[in-house]
């Protein structure tokens, strides 16, 4: 158990026995749910203990708080324990800090993780369409869903990183028509030529990426759509092809669509975002999955077909009675019309059955691409090998808040279904949009052109390099590359990643390439001070030294000190005397330092119960501000005293360890020098 949770329920175990010593009847889980962070000035943790006591015996809560203390005993880790006003106290000892410090120093890039849970969770995301390449506004899905998935995996659940595509809407239809008939029409494309089987993006007669050439003819074609009815309706005729399956304009789509997200994926893998698997939406259909789950919705209740009305004939989740959705004006949801067609909310129900293991399917994948990670990256075929994806224990879908009433629909259903706890382990992650100061992103209008992912990599890649030319001309022309390349790449990522989901973003240039105050480079440029300090001093293997003598002592930190628990004995203040310290604090920031590392494993926790990464960002924020208090008021290699000046490499080593693994649940890298 890390130190910040090990203390919480030290000082339950005091307070509950503080409490019966006073006749007060409180349980040990009551004592340390009444454990929380102190406020500023007043210590390290606080009990609120006296305001729920004081409510049920309807007396002074100023009064119950002096006479709880006054009766708490003394533990190793508690330095002094005293009421203010209606709260409980306390303050820590050296002996809690040196086993901050130990721990830290102890577990390295583990500290903070958890191994102890056997949920295994799928994330899918980001769920791009096939005909364009990523912008701005798709970044904020990729990058939520790949920090969700970090965080999990880092506390303990196994994780899925599932992407679903749709290759079988209108907006690939529409591509298919124009590659068909545009030729040399389209901006990017050199007369006449076709995409070779197996070319890359960046060759094959197309200029740059083929998802860029791709969303271009997309935006063409839907120009001509609404100009011409004749070519309306012939994109309709391509959309009734691709949905067949068997059509030579069929192959066409998918092929169309394989290169784009190959394309798309360069951009992934340039952000550090890998996937285990691809599910096609043509294979959903043309796998049985969702006539299988469709057959199980109906066998269970979950849905029925309607036999009069506007909605005859068609399958449909009735929510009219429901009082989440009775104000709707169309509550029920059509899941296959009439005519036999699936809506899109029917196969998100069917995929999401899959996903819990709870419908069967033909489902088979085969090999995509070797990831730059070196994992493999699978998607689904109509000929393949059937994979241990899915039967998940809990499905997060990061997916827009204008999906909120869909995703309400699929839970709903999956309850409907007799399957309660899959349809409470059903996770909408909704996030609201990134928009431009004229608004939102249009892929047909063609809006996200200057704004694509591609482009926002490049910009801070350079704008990277052009700061790092001028302030550290010792570098080599490859180390300022490499460097430039992180802290770009960087910048990006925690811009996006520190807004909370449900907060728009407005895109700025300025704001999303910041390299100044509240930004990824001034956390890693911290973890690169730290790690310059290191270099300097040379002190791994005497800070392991210390790390062993701590540990051979950790028993000693564990127990109470029973013989000094007696009322009689209590004091309100008392000073310990651990026998055990490797550390000595001697500065207020060394202590506000050791007590923020400590809080780390906490941060990851309620970023994983919550499916908030921002919560890591802006602990890294804080932690890197603090360390630079501590580096300016406490003297660390020049300093004489030779036990407070291990203690400081220590907190220096520390911070950098907390750094980096904050740093990687956020996709950032840190890097050793800046």
């Amino acid at each position: 158990m890390y130190a910040y949770f090990e203390v919480k329920t030290v000082l339950a175990g005091l307070l509950e026995r503080a409490c019966n010593a006073c006749g007060f009847s409180v349980s040990l889980e009551e004592a340390e749910a009444s454990v929380c962070d102190a406020r500023e000035g007043f210590g390290d943790f606080a009990s609120t203990l006296a305001f729920d006591l004081a409510k049920k015996k309807k007396t002074n809560p100023v009064q119950l708080a002096k006479t709880i203390t006054e009766h708490v005993g003394e533990h190793e880790w508690v330095e002094t324990a005293k009421h203010d006003g209606p709260y409980l106290n306390f303050v820590l000892s050296e002996a809690l800090y040196s086993r901050v410090l130990a721990q830290v120093l102890e577990c390295s890039i583990c500290f903070g993780s958890n191994a102890s849970s056997k949920r295994k969770v799928i994330v899918e995301f980001p769920s791009v369409n096939p005909n364009k390449p990523w912008h701005a506004g798709h970044l904020r899905n990729a990058i939520l869903g790949d920090c969700v998935a970090r965080v999990l995996s880092f506390a303990g659940d196994k994780v899925e990183r599932l992407d679903y595509i749709d290759d079988l809407g209108l907006q690939v239809a529409e591509s298919v028509w124009g590659f068909e008939r545009l030729n040399d029409k389209i901006a990017g494309k050199t007369a006449g030529k076709r995409v070779p089987s197996g070319a890359s993006e960046s060759s094959a007669g197309f200029v740059g990426k083929f998802d860029h050439w791709l969303g271009a003819e997309y935006v063409e074609v839907t120009k001509r759509m609404e100009e011409d009815k004749q070519v309306a309706l012939q994109v309709r005729e391509v959309l009734k092809s691709l949905e067949e399956g068997t059509s030579k304009t069929a192959k066409l789509g998918r092929e169309l669509c394989e290169k784009c997200v190959r394309a798309q994926y360069e951009t992934a893998f340039s952000l550090g975002i890998f996937h285990d698997a691809l599910v096609w939406e043509s294979d959903i259909v043309r796998s049985k999955l969702f006539e299988n789950g469709l057959k199980k919705m109906l066998a269970t209740g979950g849905v029925l077909k309607e036999s009069t009305g506007d909605n005859a004939g068609c399958i449909v989740a009735k929510l009219s009675a429901l009082e989440e959705f009775k104000d709707m004006k169309s509550p029920d949801k059509v899941l296959v019309r009439s005519d036999g067609t699936a809506m899109y909310t029917g196969k998100d129900v069917a995929f999401q059955l899959w996903k819990f293991g709870l419908v069967d399917a033909e489902l088979k994948f085969s090999k995509f691409s070797t990831q730059p990670n070196n994992s493999e990256l699978f998607m689904s075929t109509s000929s393949g090998e059937r994979k241990q994806f899915g039967k998940a224990d809990v499905v997060v879908n990061v997916i827009g808040v204008e999906q909120a009433y869909p995703q309400k629909v699929v839970a709903e259903i999956l309850k409907r279904m007799g399957f309660e706890q899959q349809a409470s382990n059903s996770i909408h992650l909704a996030y609201e949009h990134v928009v431009l100061p004229e608004g939102r992103f249009s892929g047909r209008q063609g809006t996200w052109k200057g704004f694509t992912a591609d482009e926002l990599i490049d910009e801070a890649k350079k704008r990277a390099k052009e700061q790092i030319r001028e302030k550290f001309k010792d570098l080599s022309e490859k180390e300022k590359e490499q460097i430039a390349s992180v802290v770009g790449v960087g910048a990006i990522r925690f811009s996006f990643a520190r807004v909370s989901p449900e907060k728009k973003i407005l895109f700025e240039w300025e704001k999303a390439l910041s390299f100044e105050g509240d930004s990824a480079p001034y956390i890693q440029y911290m973890h690169a001070r730290a790690s310059r300090i290191i270099e300097k001093t040379g002190t791994n293997d005497k800070i392991q030294n210390f790390v062993l003598f701590v540990n051979e002592n950790r028993s000693s930190n564990l127990q109470y000190n029973e013989e000094k628990t007696s009322q009689s004995e209590s004091k309100t203040t008392r000073s310990s005397a651990p026998t055990s310290n490797t550390f000595h604090f001697t500065h207020a920031e060394e202590r506000k330092l050791a007590k923020l590392l400590a809080r780390f494993p906490f941060i990851v926790q309620q970023a994983a119960k919550q499916y908030r990464p921002h919560v890591i960002a802006d602990y890294s924020l804080e932690v890197a501000t603090q360390f630079g208090k501590f580096y300016n008021e406490c003297q660390v290699l020049q300093e004489k005293n030779e036990k407070t000046k291990t203690t400081r490499l220590a907190l220096v080593h520390a911070t950098k360890t907390v750094l980096h693994n904050a740093l990687e649940l956020l996709g950032v890298t840190a890097p050793e020098r800046m």
